[in-house]
């Protein structure tokens, strides 16, 4: 079997694309070390986006044409992901896409490894609720995935009893945040919803914002962008996941430790744990097909189910080819993320009605 990587290892999303790339890397690795795959060594080709989303059709084309690869794991962006489609369909190729998303999709060429906006927003504005403030001011950058979130954020704030005070969108890549914050400070906001991406913008914006001394609840800022902000910026700091590098789980720890020993003191995070998950379920799908075809591997990923999944819940895809996560609350200690409080693992549906659901539960998550 061989599968293709497709990140971003140079330019500005590099900093993500080759941690996500890692969690890929080390599966292969336990892969081959436990006998490969069809009893044959599983083969990894990369392929570098070069943090431009224009290149990502191409890098799908190169793979399958040049490289024969069986399927792709790859993608950070959605902009990325939707720029594949037309080349996963031409090519007959499928997609293993690693990153939490906005949902409203279902393709037979894509399975997605990571959450869907209502498998943790509402336990997360529930919580912010109840610990941070009932007056939000949204912040995020101007394209596909925080504009979703935003408008699902908008949609699910008032049957939790929240205020949305303020709501802005900044150009990806922003880091002129002065007047943003100078509004935000103006609006009475009890805390900020970050849904800005990439860590030109999270580091800047953090920056920006302590003076204030509001707490910031992100949806994508990881251990990544922490390390790269400044001391002492990030106490009031908080993110939701399906993964945080601090979750005790046997599967976590097994994982933090061949992470260690594979490639050194690199952080963890969500979207690497899901292309860790995604090879490993690519390679138990082949193994239980007997082929590595697009039919066959499609047919058998939705039978199949990977233990060693690190959030510690058995990963599995349904027919829709969503896959069930749990939402994780943590808050920023230093540059990782100490966990506050889980929800149980849900399946998503691939489209929230008109009102998305409240959780019946989601005040009495677990907490530590």
């Amino acid at each position: 079997m061989r599968i293709g990587l497709l990140f971003s290892l140079t330019g500005p999303r590099s900093d993500m694309g080759s941690t996500i790339a890692d969690g890929a890397l080390l599966a292969a690795s336990e892969i081959n070390a436990a006998g490969g795959v069809l009893g044959e060594p599983l083969d990894i080709e990369m392929v570098d986006a070069r943090s431009e989303i224009t290149r990502a059709a191409a890098g799908v084309r190169t793979l399958v044409t040049e490289r024969k690869v069986d399927a792709i794991v790859g993608g950070y962006m959605s902009a990325t992901r939707v720029a594949m489609l037309p080349v996963l369909h031409e090519l007959d190729t499928l997609l293993m896409y690693p990153t939490y998303f906005e949902g409203g999709e279902t393709d037979p060429h894509v399975f997605y490894c990571g959450a869907a906006p209502n498998q943790y927003l509402p336990a997360y504005l529930d919580w912010i609720s109840v610990h941070l403030g009932l007056r939000i001011h949204i912040i995020g950058s101007d394209y596909l995935y925080p504009r979703v979130l935003r408008e699902q954020i908008i949609r699910t704030a008032d049957s939790l009893g929240l205020t949305v005070v303020g709501d802005i969108l900044v150009p990806l890549g922003e880091t002129d945040f002065g007047e943003a914050v100078a509004d935000i400070r103006d609006s009475g906001a009890d805390v900020v919803l970050s849904n800005l991406v990439g860590s030109d913008s999270t580091t800047s914006f953090a920056r920006a914002i302590a003076e204030t001394g509001l707490p910031v609840a992100a949806t994508v800022t990881t251990g990544v962008d922490l390390r790269n902000m400044d001391p002492g910026t990030t106490d009031c700091h908080y993110m939701v996941a399906s993964y945080l590098s601090d979750m005790v789980t046997p599967a976590n720890l097994t994982y933090r430790s061949a992470l260690h020993h594979f490639r050194g003191p690199v952080p963890s995070h969500a979207a690497q744990v899901s292309a860790y998950n995604a090879v490993h379920m690519l390679a138990l799908a082949a193994d239980d097909a007997g082929a590595t075809d697009t039919a066959s591997l499609t047919d058998s990923l939705t039978r199949v189910t990977f233990s060693g999944n690190p959030s510690g819940i058995p990963f599995r895809f349904q027919s829709n080819h969503y896959s069930v996560h749990p939402a994780v609350i943590g808050q920023a200690v230093g540059s990782d993320y100490r966990v506050l409080a889980e929800s149980p693992a849900t399946f998503a549906d691939p489209w929230w009605g008109s009102v998305p659901p409240t959780p019946r539960d989601s005040r009495n998550v677990s907490a530590r």
